[in-house]
């Protein structure tokens, strides 16, 4: 019983996780770690952000936001700027993998 209980716990967990994950999987690392206040940790992103570009791996369809964080600049459209007062991610920019499909 308790093997049941243990294996249905852990499928649980496991759904959870992939679910959370597929929330952020069309949003590019270096934006959603800007709306946290940060930069994007990944080497290649830093790699990149040193030369002044996107990050091939990271963001092969890059967005306004992607292309600001790159030259060192706050992105200029309107809803990304209200987004980022909100520490938040402009979703019409920087959409969601379903919503890009």
């Amino acid at each position: 019983m308790k093997l049941i209980k243990s294996v249905a716990g852990l499928a649980v967990a496991v759904a959870l996780m992939a679910g959370a994950s597929s929330l952020l999987a069309g949003q590019s690392c270096c934006v959603t770690a800007k709306a946290k206040g940060k930069d994007c940790e990944h080497k290649c992103c830093v790699d990149a952000r040193k030369e002044k570009k996107t990050c091939e791996k990271c963001q092969k369809d890059a967005t306004c936001c992607d292309k600001a964080i790159a030259a060192a600049k706050e992105c200029e459209h309107k809803c990304c700027a209200e987004a980022a007062k909100e520490k938040k991610v402009c979703e019409k920019c920087n959409k969601k993998e379903e919503a890009k499909k």
